[in-house]
């Protein structure tokens, strides 16, 4: 067992990834106990059964896990330096026969009605929170919709399909639909601001490039939006550009590349057309989140990059939670790529993101960042949409989880044909449990 494993098993230490990933546990407890009696969905739940297993309970644990390599911070992080480490909420849910789908809470965190929604889940056969068509999920039973759509419930969802899966003995991709592609193609999201937290210049991002090269990646993303904090003013932005220039030059022009601002440019749009036209020879497959997504700066980015002749794509959009508000942007031509973030969201929406983004000629590249299962979702919707072309691959991996039937080769995933999720947990999950860190709705 490792350190990191023992130090949160004994002294109960949560590290979280960011802010929002905090947890009240006493708020929550206090909460589940008010809600002992809930008959939320209640009416629902003793009719949706009819013979078939049904949820009997639901238990959402923290547990730990790590980074391929250290992350530096991003132009919001609140601290220089450096970390490893990183917290999930797992979520599990019990049959009645006995069968376990597990998954993660998303990154907006469960309120008051977030519990209702949880506790109405016990007693519901999870297939009957699903339409059908020729043995492939349509959609959600409109009983259940409007809870699944929303942002507090959604990402529940993919412990729903890991269940689905381990009933009906097929991965969570097959429920969908049939397979379009074999192996999936994934970029390295993992490279941050390393030059800053090491007091370093641009080579210090280019070394893990190459690495990250060396490592089989066909793709990466580095992050940039120096000016904002780390950097201000116009020498952030000499920083970010040589940043670019030197990665580029470090990993050769045969590999994908993308910068994250992650609206580091906010209020200053001659900086981010100073970036991207000085940035336009070095090749970035997209430019994420130069600053917020608004139609009006988005639009004039755009004309200003074809005065220019600046052709870099604009992806963005890591968190919305209603798809819709996807299509004004798209329909103005504005984005290339769209990235729902896939835990939060839940998989049926990634899946209408991207038929609502076809027509349209837009790519889906899901957000994903600290999860391990969160990748896992976006490998098997690539799986099954032509346009979610590519997996961003965090190098995160949980202490808990057993993934190990997932095969990276060559610069691509392969998924393996298991039920569900196709993954498992690992005794650890016990002794985290047994520590005393379990919340358990039933």
């Amino acid at each position: 067992m490792s350190n990191e494993v023992e130090k949160f098993a004994t002294t109960g230490e949560v590290i979280p990834t960011d802010e929002a990933q905090s947890w009240d546990r006493r708020t929550f407890l206090k909460s589940t106990a008010t809600l002992a009696g809930a008959t939320f969905l209640g009416a629902m739940a003793s009719a949706a059964g009819g013979g078939k297993p049904v949820i009997t309970k639901i238990t959402i644990l923290p547990v730990p896990g790590e980074f391929r390599r250290a992350v530096a911070m991003n132009s919001h992080g609140k601290e220089s330096g450096f970390h490893k480490n990183g917290t999930n909420r797992f979520v599990r849910a019990f049959l009645s026969d006995g069968t376990v789908g597990i998954g993660e809470e998303g990154f907006v965190r469960v309120q008051e009605d977030g519990l209702k929604f949880l506790k109405g889940m016990i007693g519901i056969a999870p297939e009957d929170l699903f339409t059908w068509e020729d043995g492939y999920i349509k959609g959600h039973s409109p009983e259940f919709a409007a809870q699944m759509k929303d942002q507090q419930n959604c990402w529940f969802e993919n412990v729903l399909l890991d269940l689905v899966g381990k009933l009906r003995g097929k991965p969570v991709h097959a429920l969908f639909g049939p397979a379009l592609r074999d192996g999936i193609d994934a970029y390295d999201g993992s490279l941050y601001f390393v030059d800053v937290a090491s007091g370093r210049g641009p080579e210090a991002v280019a070394e893990v490039a190459k690495e990250i090269r060396g490592d089989g990646y066909r793709g990466l993303k580095i992050k940039i939006g120096r000016p904002w904090k780390w950097m201000p003013g116009e020498v952030g932005v000499v920083r970010d550009i040589d940043v670019i220039i030197a990665t580029r030059e470090a990993i050769g022009y045969d590999m994908n590349f993308m910068a994250d601002a992650n609206n580091g440019y906010q209020g200053k749009m001659d900086w981010a057309v100073r970036l991207l036209k000085e940035s336009s020879l070095y090749r970035l497959n997209w430019i994420e989140e130069i600053f917020p997504e608004t139609l009006e700066d988005y639009s004039q980015l755009h004309r200003m990059l074809q005065d220019i002749n600046a052709d870099t794509s604009v992806a963005d959009g890591e968190s919305v939670h209603d798809m819709d508000l996807y299509t004004p942007f798209m329909k103005a031509g504005e984005y290339r790529y769209i990235q729902p973030d896939t835990r939060t969201c839940g998989f049926s929406k990634i899946l209408y993101a991207a038929d609502l983004a076809y027509p349209y000629r837009v790519h889906v590249a899901p957000h994903n960042w600290a999860s391990e299962m969160g990748k896992i979702a976006c490998l098997h919707a690539v799986k099954i949409r032509k346009n979610i072309p590519v997996v961003e691959d965090d190098r995160y991996h949980n202490f808990v989880l057993d993934s190990s039937a997932y095969v990276f080769r060559e610069g691509q995933w392969f998924i393996p044909d298991k039920p569900g999720w196709g993954v498992e947990l690992l005794p650890e999950y016990d002794f985290f449990a047994q520590a005393g860190k379990e919340d358990v709705i039933s």
